[in-house]
């Protein structure tokens, strides 16, 4: 029901209830034994988004560096790695208007929101003792990557591969800046 729905969603018009129970072809009281609410069906599709974000993340990371010992979770990584990761994963994925599912609906942008910030908490957080100038390099990291994932999932900036070196290495240089405060 999940994968027929964020279909539906990034097909564009009016998502309800009604019209993701008809993508998934069951009934709409078939759809709400499982999701009772827009809201639980929504929130649902963020947390099966961000999944699949962190899987296509760590396997961005597994082709980079092969040698390396696999992780699981991107929590598990220096902040600079998590950081690169998200940047090379905005360059590369296949985004379509159904990872904006945080915007699907003006009534429940602030729970779904709230929602997706928990995820990017869990890859993003950032020590408390990170220095202020080390906190504005990795924001600016943060913001190429936002930027370009919610550039290319809107349709507003296409294929960014050819780029992608030149992006990463750049966030790379920033990150490596000894004014920065070193590594958090």
């Amino acid at each position: 029901m999940l994968e027929a729905a964020e279909a539906h969603l990034g097909e564009g018009g009016t998502f309800t209830l009604d019209s993701a129970a008809r993508a998934a072809g069951v009934t709409k009281p078939g759809l709400m034994y499982h999701f009772a609410t827009k809201e639980e069906l929504l929130s649902a599709l963020v947390d099966r988004i961000s999944v699949r974000y962190e899987q296509e993340m760590l396997a961005e990371l597994t082709a980079r560096h092969p040698e390396g010992a696999e992780v699981e979770e991107l929590s598990e990584l220096p902040v600079a790695e998590r950081y690169l990761a998200y940047l090379d994963w905005a360059c590369r994925a296949e985004l379509s208007a159904a990872d904006l599912v945080i915007f699907a609906d003006p009534r429940l942008r602030v729970a779904l929101t709230e929602r997706w910030q928990k995820q990017l908490d869990r890859w993003l957080g950032l020590p408390a003792r990170t220095s202020a100038a080390r906190r504005a390099h990795l924001l600016a990291v943060r913001l190429m990557a936002d930027g370009l994932w919610f550039d290319r999932a809107a349709g507003l900036l296409g294929d960014v591969t050819a780029e992608a070196d030149a992006l990463r290495a750049l966030a790379a240089d920033l990150l490596a800046d000894e004014a920065s405060g070193g590594e958090a």
